[in-house]
C-alpha cells in the first residue's frame, strides 16, 4: 500500500516569492540545463525535449506552474516518516512504521531529503534526487510480512498543495494534457523494485495507487543502466499506461482497482518499494518533469 506523508513547506507568500524565476519557464514548450556535478550521477547535459508544460522547481523544490495551475511542493516521503514531519522532527510516532510496531532502525531510512525538510534541486542539473535505503519486510502481529506498514519510501511532487505547516493536497484537473515525461537517472537504482505512483481522488481506500504500467505489471520499467545525466532514461507515460495497482487482482479475494481518473490528480510519486528478503538501497535523480501535450 501507498502512504502520503504530508511535507513541510514554506508560506504560500514566500513560496510566490521563490517560484518568480521558475514561472518564465513554465509556458508550453522546450527548456535546456547543463549537466554534471559530483553526487548527481556524473557528468553530462540534460536537454528538456519534451513537448509540453515543463514543471520547474524553485530553490527549495516548490513547483508553481501558471499555465498549468501546478502549485505544490517536490519531498521526501517513506514509511518511517508521519503526516506531521517537520524541519526538527520526522513524526515517526505517527508513522505507518510504528503503527506497525516497528522500531525506526526497522523502518525506511532515506538520506535525502529528509521527511519534512525543504528538498532543493540539483544546482546545475536542476534534477531532483534521493538516497536511502527501502526496509526489509518483517513480520506483523498477524505472523505475516507487513507489507502494509513497511512500503518504501522515495520522492513525490504535489500538484495542488500550496503548502504551509497544514498544506493539505487536493486533487487537479489535469485531463487536457496527455501524461507526463521526465529523465530518469541514478547511480543506484533498484532493478525491478520501483514506481511511478499517480495518486488520485477515488483510489482504493486512498492508500492504493496506480502507477506505470501498473495494470500488468508489480513494477514500473525504469532502466538500472541509466547512471549519469548523459545516459539518462527518457520517460514516456501516457495516462491510459497507468493503471492497477496489479497487486489488488493477485489478492485473496481479488480486488478490482478503480480506473485510474486523471481529472483527480493528487501526485506523483516515485517509490522504492519493499520486499520479504533484503533491504534496497537507492540513488537516483528525476529531471525535467513535463506535463505533455502530444
Amino acid at each position: 500500500m501507498i502512504k502520503i506523508a504530508r511535507p513541510l513547506m514554506s508560506t504560500l507568500a514566500g513560496a510566490m516569492l521563490l517560484a518568480g524565476a521558475a514561472c518564465s519557464s513554465s509556458s508550453p514548450g522546450k527548456t535546456t540545463g547543463t549537466g554534471g556535478t559530483t553526487g548527481d550521477g556524473g557528468g553530462g547535459t540534460l536537454v528538456n525535449t519534451f513537448t509540453g508544460v515543463p514543471l520547474v522547481p524553485t530553490s527549495t523544490g516548490f513547483v508553481m506552474d501558471m499555465t498549468s495551475g501546478v502549485i505544490g511542493p517536490w519531498y521526501g516521503y517513506g514509511d518511517g516518516a508521519g503526516p506531521n514531519a517537520n524541519a526538527s522532527d520526522t513524526d515517526y510516532a505517527d508513522s505507518s512504521c510504528k503503527k506497525g510496531g516497528f522500531a525506526p532502525t526497522d523502518c525506511t531510512q532515506i538520506t535525502t531529503p529528509i521527511p519534512g525538510m525543504a528538498f532543493a534541486p540539483d544546482p546545475t542539473t536542476g534534477a531532483m534526487c534521493t538516497t536511502g535505503d527501502a526496509a526489509v519486510v518483517m513480520n506483523g502481529t498477524n505472523g505475516s510480512p507487513d507489507y502494509s506498514d513497511l512500503w518504501g519510501g522515495g520522492i513525490a511532487l504535489d500538484f495542488n498543495n500550496p503548502g504551509g505547516d497544514a498544506g493539505v493536497k487536493a486533487p487537479l484537473d489535469l485531463s487536457k494534457y496527455t501524461g507526463v515525461g521526465f529523465d530518469f537517472y541514478g547511480t543506484t537504482i533498484p532493478a525491478n523494485q520501483m514506481r511511478v505512483n499517480f495518486p488520485f481522488v477515488g483510489e482504493n481506500n486512498g492508500t492504493d495507487s496506480p502507477y506505470y504500467q501498473g495494470g500488468a505489471k508489480a513494477y514500473s520499467t525504469l532502466s538500472a543502466t541509466a547512471t549519469t545525466p548523459a545516459t539518462a532514461q527518457h520517460v514516456t507515460i501516457n495516462w491510459s499506461d497507468v493503471g492497477g495497482p496489479m497487486y489488488l487482482t493477485t489478492q485473496n479475494p481479488p480486488t478490482t482497482p478503480p480506473k485510474f481518473d486523471n481529472t483527480k490528480v493528487l501526485s506523483i510519486q516515485f517509490q522504492v518499494f519493499t520486499n520479504d528478503k533484503t533491504a534496497v538501497p537507492y540513488q537516483f535523480c528525476v529531471a525535467n518533469l513535463t506535463l505533455l501535450t502530444n
